[in-house]
């Protein structure tokens, strides 16, 4: 036999097997496989540890919400919510001006659910509100602090995870009293906090559903849609005012010209009181918004 052969016969493969010309085992191959095996496991972990806070965070706010009831229909006046009701359409328009104060605002309509606030407080005592959506299943405590980082990554209990909280901007007052209360919300993939808060724009809920609700302690605020869109992050939209005064009143008719959909248009006053709702989109330079003015 001669040495050719030799080499030939000694390449052979783990089952005896000749190993082709040209497919030896390369220790960098190995290494490599070896390597995004490791990246397919790491990524497999993170997944399922993304899974897990996801799961907490809903879990968590579901578990909140049996400190809340369904208001029994009988209890409940009737109102039409659909934007095109012309036998309610002049009466809910006259329903847009306030001229004695932030009490005017407290609605006495029946709000769609009840909220357990002794038992919510004893949670978290920076509980303010209760934001309930009509239309789509946005329903959830509203807190505020001093910060605005704090609940960015803290649930209602304080737990770190990245959901976060339904919470008023900190310079804002936290009793819904002044001009242009903003409350933010993250956009979550699996639809909860404000993941669900674009379908009121994408699924056209607003022609049916244009209100939401804010519960709270000392009373209740119902909301009409004025204004749906994307607003840049340096956008007027976020606007805070010490008072009110003619530029407010134009400031609430440049929301509504900036509406990306066409809803009822408010007689703003200048005791109207503003509530927009904001969350991220895939845009890091913009956000989506939805503002409402409250009604008596």
């Amino acid at each position: 036999m001669n040495e050719e052969n030799k080499d030939a016969e000694k390449e052979k493969d783990d089952l005896g097997k000749p190993v082709p010309q040209g497919r030896k085992s390369s220790p960098v191959i190995t290494v490599a496989i070896i390597i995004c095996l490791a990246v397919m496991a790491f990524a497999a972990y993170e997944l399922f540890s993304i899974y897990l806070k996801y799961k907490a965070g809903t879990d968590e706010y579901d578990s909140l919400r049996a400190y809340t009831s369904e208001t029994s229909a009988e209890d409940t006046e009737t109102v039409s919510s659909s934007s095109g009701d012309a036998k309610n359409a002049d009466a809910e328009k006259a329903t847009f001006n306030g001229s004695e104060g932030e009490a005017d605002f407290h609605t006495q309509e029946k709000p769609p659910i009840d909220v357990d606030w002794d038992s919510l407080k004893a949670i978290n005592e920076d509980i303010v509100g209760w934001l309930y959506v009509e239309g789509v299943d946005i329903s959830y405590p509203i807190v505020h602090t001093t910060d605005d980082d704090y609940y960015l990554h803290r649930t209602f209990e304080k737990k770190d995870n990245f959901a976060g909280s339904i919470f008023v901007e900190y310079k804002n007052s936290g009793s819904f009293s002044d001009p242009n209360t903003i409350v933010y919300g993250h956009n979550m993939k699996n639809g909860s906090m404000f993941g669900l808060l674009s379908h009121i724009e994408s699924d056209e809920t607003y022609k049916e559903h244009p209100w939401f609700w804010i519960l709270t302690p000392d009373g209740n605020y119902r909301y009409r849609m004025f204004s749906i869109r994307k607003a840049a992050v340096s956008d007027e939209t976020y606007t805070l005012f010490m008072g009110t005064g003619q530029t407010f009143v134009d400031w609430c008719s440049d929301m509504y010209d900036d509406s990306d959909v066409s809803l009822q248009k408010p007689d703003f006053s200048l005791d109207s009181l503003v509530v927009t709702l904001s969350t991220c989109t895939s845009d890091s330079g913009h956000r989506f918004v939805v503002q409402g003015v409250a009604v008596k």
